[in-house]
């Protein structure tokens, strides 16, 4: 193998891996950018080192040495440097175009594949969603009454226990002729207690179960994303996916807004961990954005929650003692407490399920 045939395939190696590295193998933006690799690191420096090999073979031939002869060795190299020029130029100019057009289309073929890729339910940012169990078929669920100064609103199931169904007042509740639930003109859906017929009182005892399951492990999450956030101030915040920890109660004196990421903002999860209370300022807003969806949003309430007159709350209210909303307040999401929730012309809808 000649020095000339071992540079044109060093070359050719050369080229091959800078087009891979800059662009995807079996993509067509790897056949542009492999050709106009090619033309530019082969074809241009082959060229070159063919006319300086002939030019000094032409000046040192078996000839006399004639001044012909070294007038055309003197051409000969002239060209060459004519040629190393242009060749250089061509290069400069190849390079940059391709440069541009494996850019331009790189970008444009990563951000359409972004676009049009669909993610899984499994896809998401947050932490893993806390598993509600059966208290995710309510909207309020209570251990010690729900009470309500009528009208509210309620759309889903509601219950109570261990405490008896008397101790949800205020809904003027109608026993079904099977004794199994009550129903209610303020409950779309039905109002579950103790003390109705079988099976009844033994699906509430595991619902109350997966409830305080489902508390206790919201509290029980590492690791926080975010650590005592605005000091437990989140007014006028924009929440990005993540557990969020307070070591303090948490307060939301004006609006805020939770927003899902750009590709899986209805997968999207959201932990609020505190060890004191939630209070909501009257007449502010939680406002969901980019696909957040209250059924992944959970507060996780060592203390009380209490909703003000006008506000609206965003999410599953995982609380350990009471929660109160006082009038004209309302909620899309669950209301599961471990003490009482009382009502006061509120309105509470349980999350619309993804699909």
């Amino acid at each position: 193998m000649s020095l000339l045939d071992f540079i044109g395939i060093l070359l050719m190696f050369t080229a091959a891996v800078a087009a891979a590295v800059v662009v995807p193998r079996g993509s067509a933006a790897f056949g542009k950018a492999m050709v106009a690799t090619v033309k530019s690191r082969i074809l241009c420096p082959i060229i070159l080192l063919l006319s300086l090999c002939l030019a000094p073979a032409a000046a040192t031939g078996t000839g006399s040495g004639s001044s012909a002869d070294a007038a055309r060795c003197n051409n000969g190299q002239q060209a060459a440097s004519n040629r190393q020029q242009d060749a250089t130029t061509e290069t400069v100019d190849i390079d940059a175009a391709c440069m541009l057009q494996v850019v331009s289309e790189g970008l444009s073929g990563a951000v359409g594949s972004a676009s049009k890729r669909v993610l899984t339910q499994d896809e998401h940012e947050g932490p893993a969603a806390v598993n509600l169990g059966k208290a995710g078929t309510y909207a309020i669920l209570s251990k010690a009454g729900i009470s309500t100064v009528p009208t509210s609103a309620i759309t889903g199931n509601m219950g109570v226990s261990p405490i008896a169904s008397k101790a949800i007042t205020g809904f003027s509740l109608v026993a079904d002729s099977t004794n199994t639930f009550a129903t209610s003109m303020q409950v779309t859906g039905s109002v579950y207690g103790p003390d109705y017929a079988s099976p009844t009182p033994s699906d509430l005892t595991v619902t109350i179960g997966d409830m305080e399951i489902a508390y206790t492990d919201a509290a029980g999450r590492h690791t926080p994303n975010f650590l005592n956030l605005g000091s437990g101030n989140l007014g006028g915040k924009t929440l990005a996916p993540g557990l969020y920890k307070f070591g303090s109660s948490v307060i939301i004196p004006t609006d805020c807004t939770i927003e899902g990421s750009l590709l899986s903002g209805e997968t999207d999860t959201w932990i609020f961990q505190m060890s004191g209370d939630l209070i909501m300022a009257a007449n502010k807003q939680v406002t969901l954005a980019r696909g957040a969806k209250a059924s992944n949003i959970v507060w996780q309430v060592a203390g009380y929650v209490e909703v003000l007159a006008g506000a609206h709350m965003e999410g599953i209210l995982l609380v350990k003692t009471a929660a109160h909303f006082r009038t004209g307040s309302s909620l899309t999401g669950r209301i599961l407490a471990q003490t009482a929730v009382t009502l006061q012309s509120s309105t509470v809808t349980q999350p619309q399920p993804l699909g």
